[in-house]
């Protein structure tokens, strides 16, 4: 009897193919080939240290790259840190904007030429404006409130409050803001023209053409319907007027001084009486009324009248009774309407060359705005939208009756 050997399992029966047993035991005999040097097999220690070798440096460029890659971000994050502790440190009161500069007073004085009479670009209600240079070529308007002004320190902070929660293209852009010491300045974007009131009214000046007033209606209106209606919450501005609407070559207008500006969720807390300009102020809000976008409503409408007239909102005539623009032109401008004559209202200057259409439009828009009654005023998107419109039967049947 044949006992299998070991490892030799299954052992072939008689039954096994012949040719089956020659084949296998022929394959089995022939010799392995011999590996080639320099080649070595997928096997062979060789190849696996080489393989292994190249996933290690793989991997440890991967987390080399990942390091840096922290490395900057967390930089970065300290250095932003340390950034807004400073300006809180500085401007404790004034809330942060990424688009917004904190500038020392050296570098302040370094741009202006030390607030230079030569940089001088006139004086308002609670400081200077000064044209500037910054490093980068870029010119600013700086505004330096009088030193010791406990007004003027509440509207610069109130200023850089509010006008750094609104971007938009009828509305200057405040740069950056300089609080150091006894020092309040405020840094905006340069509007290079100047403002609408020294063009109806400055010395030596020539006539402002129709279309740059209605260029620059249009545009105040957007910047207001802006303030009024995209922002949230909404801002009411309470001194919109001639001097604070800016324009540049193309008298593309931008709303600006924001220093009495208001959120109307603010209402009026903290005040004894009403705040703006005499000839610009709503009846209502004179008498103590709530704070309300129908101050602004009213005030623009007595720019549109200085832009038809040309005349000032107070102290245009020696007579008493039409000394105020606003009283003294809402009863021809009704009547303007109706018979299409705008001979008595027109700023004499313009010498008839103006679109009747477009008169008859502001016109109306004007008579709508200084209403008497605040809730009979229109929004201001609704009076863009009268401006882009072709028909008067909006003018006639919403706009011009009380």
């Amino acid at each position: 009897m044949l006992i299998p050997l070991p490892g030799s399992w299954p052992w072939p029966t008689a039954a096994t193919n012949t040719t089956t047993l020659l084949l296998a035991t022929t394959t089995l005999a022939s010799p392995m080939p011999s590996a080639s040097f320099g080649s070595p097999s997928a096997n062979s220690p060789s190849s696996w240290f080489t393989i292994l070798t190249k996933h290690m440096a793989a991997v440890a460029v991967a987390v080399l790259a990942l390091a840096l890659m922290l490395v900057v971000v967390l930089k970065y994050c300290l250095n932003r840190k340390n950034r807004r502790m400073q300006l809180r440190s500085a401007s404790p009161n004034i809330p942060l904007g990424s688009a917004m500069c904190h500038f020392t007073l050296e570098q302040v004085q370094a741009f202006t030429s030390h607030f230079s009479g030569a940089s001088l670009l006139g004086r308002g209600g609670y400081g200077c404006v000064y044209r500037g240079v910054l490093p980068n070529g870029e010119e600013v308007a700086v505004k330096r409130l009088d030193v010791g002004s406990g007004q003027g320190e509440s509207e610069f902070l109130n200023e850089v409050k509010k006008i750094n929660q609104v971007h938009h293209k009828h509305v200057v852009s405040l740069v950056g803001y300089c609080r150091e010491g006894s020092e309040r300045i405020l840094v905006y974007e340069f509007v290079p023209n100047g403002s609408l009131q020294s063009h109806l009214r400055g010395g030596g000046q020539s006539t402002l053409p129709w279309e740059a007033r209605m260029r620059v209606a249009v545009g105040s209106a957007k910047g207001l319907a802006y303030l009024h209606e995209d922002c949230h919450p909404t801002i009411v501005h309470r001194d919109i007027k001639a001097a604070n609407i800016l324009v540049n070559f193309d008298f593309e207008a931008k709303i600006a001084d924001f220093g009495l500006a208001k959120s109307v969720s603010e209402s009026n807390q903290g005040e004894s009486r009403p705040v703006g300009t005499f000839g610009y102020v709503a009846p209502e809000y004179a008498l103590g009324g709530e704070l309300t976008p129908n101050l602004d409503t009213f005030s623009f409408g007595v720019v549109l009248l200085e832009l038809i007239t040309g005349r000032r909102p107070v102290g245009s005539t020696h007579n008493s009774l039409n000394d105020n623009l606003v009283y003294s032109t809402r009863p021809y401008l009704t009547q303007a309407l109706e018979d299409g004559n705008f001979d008595s209202l027109v700023d004499p200057r313009l010498q008839n060359n103006y679109n009747p259409s477009e008169m008859a439009r502001m016109v109306a828009c004007a008579a709508a705005c200084v209403r008497e009654s605040a809730g009979c005023r229109p929004k201001m998107s609704l009076v863009i939208f009268q401006w882009q419109e072709l028909s008067l039967s909006f003018v006639d049947v919403h706009l011009v009756h009380p």
